[in-house]
């Protein structure tokens, strides 16, 4: 069996993999003592993480975690920390508490970063005017619309806590916000962030690829690249959201590089047919923005939440894949190209949120196989918010796999093949990852495609890197508990069971 889209794994990158501080692990918290009413949510969160610093690598005096708020709803109460190396705050790594109504901490989301070190007692080499004319000079900004803030701190690179000065400048020509981490040693960048999305631009892409949308394979045929009236006819017109005003393919979320051609409007238009190579481009910047956006709409601001670099002709094989060391996305342009198929860019994108929600993660086969899984619901999903008719469903790759897939519709994997654990179990990822991504579809079709989705993301922060089927359906079940207090616990169990697979 061929694998057509894979993930480069903990385990095939170990010697490249650089480990980065965990971000927004979220872990449920069973067998907390119950809190009397009205209690003091501060003390019971700060009680909590002291009783479980080894768990969360914590100092067992909290001494390097800053109270920073409490805020308190109609639902329950959340406690958040800074953390802190000698007093100065770890750029953007905190942790927070949820507390329920009776002030039992519930769930602990954390991205503190156990063990790091900072420079005791020695001064920087470089001060704030330094470092605002480092961060001032790699921007090139030339005239500031108003005071410039400067922050000193530590930024985390790796299990290091590199001394730093957060640089924020507005460009009073560009109306640019920058963000700059400059290294308060050596002056060097550490990291550069455009804050400001732009502007809007339109382009043409397939809505999800051109044989879902118009319900038939007839009529379709790749012909190396070559259009066609019905390939063309399949071109809708999307906005291009949160461009950065550079005139390129570049945003929050999508930076779009590749071999043979850069994708530049100076009005921000992008209309292209698919024998252009600047039409994956734009394939790849709209369908992987929007996913982004519809994560964030259903309540996640912490999941994949940064900018991905994509080249979409980076192998000539009919394969795609995501690299954890450099965390790019590459597509292959052998047979159809994979970056003109959304149920394609979707999976694959699925790997990034993976390795971003739990680092490492799929270092084993069952790990991989829900990656795999994963990734063919993410793009069955997404291909049926964009077209959905009954014409493709539970089908991923219906463009994709016209070069290799002689079914009604093409596939390239399905998600209804009734297999079970462990019966069906073959010991290859993509073919046991069709385990996976049933039982998750299943529980989109009977739960609802949003319900299901927020409960799939919420249980991946419950992760590890070698977590299997066991784990991952208890961490699903777990995350309706703490979202829906278990109302659909009956309905996960008897999902997951289906395949064979314990929820306990």
């Amino acid at each position: 069996m061929k694998n057509r889209k894979t993930f480069v794994t903990a385990v095939a990158t170990a010697m490249m993999l650089t480990m980065l501080a965990p971000q927004a692990m979220a872990q449920s918290v069973q067998g907390a003592p119950t809190t009397a009413a009205k209690v003091d949510t501060k003390v019971s969160a700060d009680n909590y993480l002291k009783q479980s610093a080894g768990q969360y690598g914590f100092k067992t005096d909290l001494s390097d975690l800053k109270h920073v708020s409490t805020i308190k709803t109609e639902f329950g109460s959340y406690v958040r920390y800074q953390q802190q190396v000698d007093g100065a705050d770890v750029f953007y790594h905190q942790v927070t508490v949820t507390l329920d109504n009776q002030g039992t901490p519930v769930l602990v989301v954390s991205d503190y970063v156990p063990n790091l070190t900072g420079v005791k007692g020695k001064k920087p080499k470089l001060n704030e005017n330094d470092a605002e004319g480092k961060a001032l000079g790699h921007n090139k900004v030339k005239n500031t619309k108003e005071l410039v803030s400067r922050v000193f701190g530590y930024y985390v690179e790796g299990n290091s806590a590199v001394p730093a000065y957060k640089v924020t400048a507005v460009d009073a020509d560009s109306l640019t916000t920058w963000e700059t981490f400059v290294d308060a040693e050596t002056g060097n960048v550490l990291k550069n962030k455009d804050l400001n999305q732009k502007v809007d631009g339109t382009g043409k892409v397939f809505l999800p690829n051109p044989i879902q949308s118009a319900g038939t394979k007839t009529g379709f045929a790749d012909n190396n690249d070559a259009d066609s009236t019905a390939l063309t006819n399949q071109l809708k017109t999307v906005t291009l959201r949160g461009l950065d005003g550079s005139g390129n393919l570049v945003g929050q979320y999508v930076k779009t590089v590749q071999k043979k051609a850069t994708s530049y409007s100076a009005t921000n238009t992008f209309n292209y047919t698919r024998s252009s190579d600047h039409f994956e481009n734009v394939m790849v910047y709209y369908h992987i923005d929007e996913l982004q956006r519809y994560i964030q709409s259903i309540g996640f601001t912490n999941v994949n939440n940064r900018q991905i670099t994509v080249n979409v002709n980076g192998t000539t094989a009919d394969n795609s894949f995501y690299s954890p060391s450099t965390k790019q996305l590459t597509f292959g342009t052998g047979g159809v190209d994979d970056a003109e198929d959304a149920g394609i860019i979707a999976h694959e994108y699925g790997h990034s949120i993976q390795d971003n929600q739990v680092p490492g993660f799929g270092n084993t086969l069952e790990g991989g196989a829900m990656g795999e899984g994963f990734g063919d619901y993410l793009g069955a999903i997404w291909e049926d918010k964009l077209a959905p008719g009954t014409y493709g469903k539970a089908c991923i790759g219906e463009w994709d796999s016209t070069s290799y897939s002689t079914s009604n519709p093409p596939c390239l994997r399905r998600l209804d093949k009734n297999k079970v654990m462990p019966g069906s179990w073959y010991g290859e990822v993509h073919a046991d990852g069709e385990i996976w991504s049933q039982g998750e579809y299943d529980m989109a079709q009977l739960l609802g495609v949003d319900n299901a989705t927020k409960l799939i993301l919420q249980s991946h922060f419950s992760l590890t890197p070698n977590s299997g089927f066991n784990a991952g359906a208890k961490a699903i079940k777990t995350a309706d508990q703490l979202l829906n207090g278990g109302a659909n616990a009956s309905a996960i169990t008897s999902i997951w069971a289906a395949r064979g697979i314990s929820t306990n």
